[in-house]
């Protein structure tokens, strides 16, 4: 077989060329991993080592995929190397050899969706609450097999600080029996029973620690204790570990990942040789350097610089935006730039901490008619939890939705199960009414006694807000509804996932406050209207999209252009994390996701969970430039230059020639700087206050005031039903037509 030579830096010919003992690569970011690994599995096989005996190990399917392409390629046909994710490779070995630790080769492995049907069962069992349990049983029993401990070890860890710890006691062994008795297995228990087949059955240890004679693991920082222990059996036998990693990347703590795993490598394997890879191909020196100066403040860490032989490179962008409106406007100011100087959409993000941020950013997308898509996640107000809350606004203002009442009935769970639903409606037909009619003559309905109770329960909840939209300001009725609603309390206790879902409550409620603002005297009703325009997402073709995404669904992807948003103390680092090594870890990840250009902001004030807060920016800042950004300087803050006001005051001529210039305009070709230029023939005085518009989108709206000249303007545009939206006319300009009267 001819074996194609893959090409190598020292660096990485070296690390990948051991092939012998263990081995510990501490990759940098950017610095071509997967190629050292793909080269090392090519190598061993040129030396006549049989495929079968190698198991390359990754983190997803997505990366175990790519391993199995680039070895084919490699080898110039099939490789039968064992190339998979921890949890496929155990399921294999269970299959082979689950029976010695009692389970039948055909087991089931349950997904979270009957991991819950089991719990549910067990609170139904016990007259208990099943929404508002289930996750929240469910996060214990994953954590407690993440720490591979039993249910009563569990318990013992935390009877004193859990409240529900007898509960979650028994709803484990619950859990764990029924599993059993069905011959079934979950995610975790995949990686547990592996460990403990090998533990028990020295024979089976043998078989496979035997056969394979070297044993690979990518993306070791992320392993947890349980992956850990299945890496150190195996190499029981031939001692050839080959491990990939970058404590530097490690920020899946959250989830059970232990940095102490690629920290400590060496305690494992006392004779371990460590190789470092520092030279990056993604990004530009400047951008490594502000990677560089962040990180080195970590104490828990392999030291180590990135370099690159790409030496040129833009200065990374600093911005400080007086609210967060100004820095959603400055960021779709600037890629508005850059895709008339050339740039794809596609070739942009926009990361931040938490993806409730994305609001302001999403809405000013929208405004401004900037396709683009959330990664690893849904728009704003496509997430299951803002429809839940509109609909419950829809409910108040329109108590004749059906479809929002049904989607109200039992959300949050409140006993109120489908057959009830069912008769319900059948009542509802069987008398020709809607459901809100059916619903105030319920006790005829002839449902059991305790339906009605339940029914009549969620009726005085759905009278009470009727009446009260009617009665409150818009702001004030956002956050009854909160809480009347059960939401509040349904998730202010539960798990990360349902905390985060809380924040994008109050995130909307933030919004509706803001809508208020702007159009005094504005309803819910006003409100809801401006919604359903504003997240009608038109049907798109291409996927030339800008990508907003948090930074941990983005570990992994690289972008010509990255912005980084909301960089203020106590969103990040997060107010709500106890490790700042690990904020300032995902900001370096952030930070490395950039090939070409970094943008930087944050804001003075940020209109968040319905308050105004003033966060300091965040220390990051200062150790990425490694020095005080606040003095004068090229990069300082626009406000510098005047900058903008809450109302978009000041002039942007300024910002613009500094966009340009740092953007990169000399080495612009002719054509692009001609359409950076595109609608510099246009008559901007022509919009004016008092005059009416088209856009197209909104529809026939009235400009009722516009600050700043020519193409700086900022124009306020009342559209009937939606309430005042602001535009940057530069970038709103293709959107508008004068409507002659």
């Amino acid at each position: 077989m001819e074996i194609e030579q893959i090409k190598l830096n020292p660096q990485q010919e070296i690390a990948a060329y051991d092939t012998e003992g263990a081995v510990l690569v501490i990759a940098g970011a950017g610095s071509g991993k997967t190629r050292v690994l793909t080269a090392r599995i090519a190598y061993l096989i040129s030396k006549g080592v049989a495929e079968g005996s190698i198991l390359a190990i990754t983190f997803t399917n997505k990366a175990a995929k790519e391993m199995s392409e680039r070895l084919d390629s490699a080898l110039g046909g099939y490789c039968r190397v064992w190339t998979s994710t921890f949890h496929s490779f155990c399921a294999r070995v269970l299959r082979y050899d689950g029976d010695k630790i009692g389970y039948d080769k055909n087991f089931s492995i349950y997904t979270e969706t009957e991991s819950e049907r089991v719990l549910k069962d067990f609170l139904k069992s016990k007259g208990l609450d099943v929404k508002g349990n289930t996750s929240n049983l469910l996060f214990h029993i994953s954590k407690a097999k993440t720490a591979n401990l039993k249910p009563l070890e569990y318990f013992d860890l935390i009877k004193n600080d859990v409240y529900e710890s007898d509960l979650i006691l028994e709803a484990y062994t619950y859990y764990e029996d029924t599993l059993k008795a069905n011959n079934a297995l979950d995610f975790d228990d995949l990686l547990i029973k592996t460990v403990e087949l090998f533990e028990t059955s020295k024979a089976t240890l043998e078989k496979y620690s035997q056969r394979f004679q070297y044993i690979n693991v990518d993306e070791f920082q992320d392993t947890n204790s349980i992956q850990l222990k299945i890496v150190l059996l195996l190499s029981s036998y031939h001692g050839n570990v080959f491990v990939v990693g970058d404590e530097d990347q490690s920020i899946y703590s959250w989830r059970g990942a232990e940095i102490r795993n690629i920290l400590d490598f060496k305690k494992h394997f006392p004779e371990a040789k460590i190789y470092k890879l520092e030279q990056n191909y993604r990004s530009t020196t400047p951008i490594l350097n502000c990677a560089n100066n962040v990180i080195k403040h970590n104490y828990r860490r392999q030291e180590k610089v990135l370099w690159t032989e790409k030496t040129s490179g833009e200065d990374v962008f600093y911005y400080e935006a007086p609210t967060d409106r100004d820095e959603a406007t400055f960021v779709a100011r600037k890629i508005y730039q850059l895709f008339n100087n050339g740039v794809n959409y596609r070739d942009i993000a926009v990361l931040m901490r938490a993806n409730s941020l994305s609001r302001v950013i999403e809405e000013s997308f929208k405004l401004h008619s900037i396709p683009y898509k959330v990664y690893g996640g849904f728009k704003f107000y496509d997430r299951k939890e803002i429809k839940d809350f509109i609909s419950y606004l829809r409910m108040a203002v329109n108590p004749f939705d059906n479809d929002a009442i049904l989607r109200n009935l039992n959300n949050p769970a409140r006993g109120i199960g489908d057959t009830t639903i069912s008769k319900l409606k059948a009542f509802a037909s069987s008398k020709s009414m809607n459901l809100y009619s059916a619903l105030a003559d319920i006790e005829k309905s002839g449902l059991p006694n305790a339906a009605i109770t339940r029914l009549k329960q969620f009726r005085d909840i759905m009278m009470d807000l009727i009446e009260k939209s009617s009665q409150m300001i818009a702001t004030a009725f956002s956050k009854y509804v909160l809480f009347k609603s059960g939401f509040l309390d349904a998730y202010s206790h539960g798990t990360d996932e349902e905390m985060n879902r809380l924040e994008n409550m109050k995130e909307l409620c933030s919004s509706i406050d803001e809508f208020a603002k702007t159009n005094q005297g504005a309803s819910i009703s006003d409100y809801l209207q401006s919604v359903s325009l504003l997240s009608d997402t038109d049907d798109m073709t291409d996927d030339n999209l800008v990508t907003v995404a948090t930074i941990h669904a983005v570990k992994g992807l690289e972008f010509d252009n990255v912005f980084v948003i909301a960089c203020e103390e106590n969103i990040f680092p997060s107010a709500m994390s106890e490790d700042l090594e690990e904020e300032r870890r995902l900001m370096y990840v952030a930070v490395t996701r950039a090939k070409e250009r970094l943008f930087v902001s944050w804001s003075k004030t940020r209109f968040r969970f319905n308050e105004i807060v003033a966060n300091r920016k965040s220390r990051f800042i200062n150790e990425m430039a490694d020095r005080d950004i606040s003095f004068d300087g090229h990069h300082a803050p626009f406000a510098k230059f005047g900058g903008y006001s809450d109302s978009y005051r000041g002039s942007y001529r300024e910002l613009d020639r500094k966009i340009e210039s740092d953007i990169g305009y000399v080495g612009a070709s002719a054509a692009q700087k001609k359409t950076v230029s595109s609608y510099s023939g246009e008559d901007y005085s022509k919009f004016k206050p008092n005059c009416i518009v088209n856009h197209t989108k909104f529809g026939r709206g009235y400009i009722t005031a516009v600050d700043g000249e020519g193409e700086n303007a900022i124009l306020s545009i009342m559209f009937s039903g939606l309430g005042i939206k602001k535009f940057a006319l530069a970038i709103a300009i293709s959107s508008l037509t004068l409507v002659e009267e």
